[in-house]
């Protein structure tokens, strides 16, 4: 099945509003496809989460594009019945990467680091479950009036309504995209070092790869082959740190809560909890060192791509 990442058929010279309906169309189906999946079978394969959480991101990141074509009213029912979907796909998804993550802590793995990795797991199950209540909820409140309202939506698209509407779709690509990309390298230049601000950084980048996943058939190649794949590893870093910033917060606190608990059992726990958190608390200061390695490659690239889109905005 398709994911919505890569979507055929569009070109430079197409009308804004028909470039909307292919792209809202592919981006709305993953979604409608995923929602009973995770619903009938929400522990058999965890990929079914991830792909309907991506999902409704690129579908946000479309909207966002496109929200000039599209009908107000309809536009606001959507976004609110797509973020109801997401966050509770969200949390599912983030209780089955801490789980998973487990079998591959070296901390946990040990004699030692046993009772923790066997208290932690059941705790997380614990939480996937509830976690998954509210997803069946959400699907079942927010997803029959986002799927109907989502084939509307996505054949309602017209022209762009603006003083001076882009003439077609590689306009369209150009400005938008430009702007993103110029927004994106500004916060790599800043080059910024704490986990807030770093994770900031990768909001930005999100939000210009999956405009780019839109818009790669409007500009060479190196775009989809050099520019994307840049970003993109950009994330996995900086992801990596947010990631670690934020298990080992959590992670402190649910250890202080557990010595609360049951004084009596945290010295069988004690070894695999300090040693989860202190690996996680290490990631931080690597992520940082990966990030300036990448930031450098970054800057290599990101001259000749700037004046690929000011060609493109003068071309189009």
């Amino acid at each position: 099945m398709a994911d919505g990442k890569w979507i055929g058929g569009l070109t430079p010279e197409m009308s804004v509003a028909d470039a909307a309906k292919a792209v809202l169309s592919a981006r709305f189906e993953v979604i409608r496809n995923e929602l009973p999946l995770v619903v009938e079978r929400p522990f058999h394969d965890p990929e079914h989460v991830h792909q309907l959480r991506v999902g409704t991101r690129r579908a946000g990141a479309a909207l966002r594009v496109f929200k000039d074509c599209l009908p107000r009213k309809y536009l606001k029912a959507v976004k609110q019945h797509l973020r109801t979907i997401r966050q509770a796909a969200g949390d599912s998804r983030d209780w089955d990467v801490f789980r998973l993550g487990l079998s591959s802590a070296k901390s946990l793995n040990t004699t030692a680091g046993k009772p923790a990795r066997d208290f932690l797991t059941g705790y997380a199950i614990g939480e996937r479950t509830a976690a998954q209540t509210r997803l069946a909820q959400a699907a079942t409140t927010a997803g029959p009036l986002f799927t109907e309202l989502s084939f509307e939506l996505a054949q309602a698209a017209q022209e762009p309504r603006s003083e001076e509407p882009p003439p077609n779709f590689g306009t369209l690509a150009a400005f938008q995209f430009g702007e993103l990309l110029g927004i994106f390298d500004e916060a790599v230049k800043a080059n910024p070092t704490e986990p807030y601000d770093l994770h900031q950084l990768r909001i930005i980048g999100k939000r210009a790869r999956y405009a780019l996943e839109i818009f790669a058939t409007c500009f060479p190649p190196a775009f989809k082959d050099a520019v994307y794949p840049s970003i993109e590893k950009a994330q996995e870093v900086l992801g990596e740190i947010q990631d670690a910033a934020v298990g080992r917060d959590h992670l402190t606190a649910l250890r202080d809560k557990v010595k609360l608990a049951v004084p009596d059992e945290w010295p069988r726990f004690q070894k695999g909890f300090e040693g989860l958190i202190s690996s996680m608390r290490a990631k931080i200061p690597a992520g940082r060192k990966a990030f300036q390695t990448w930031r450098k490659e970054w800057e290599k690239l990101i001259s000749n791509v700037k004046l690929e889109i000011v060609a493109a905005t003068v071309t189009t």
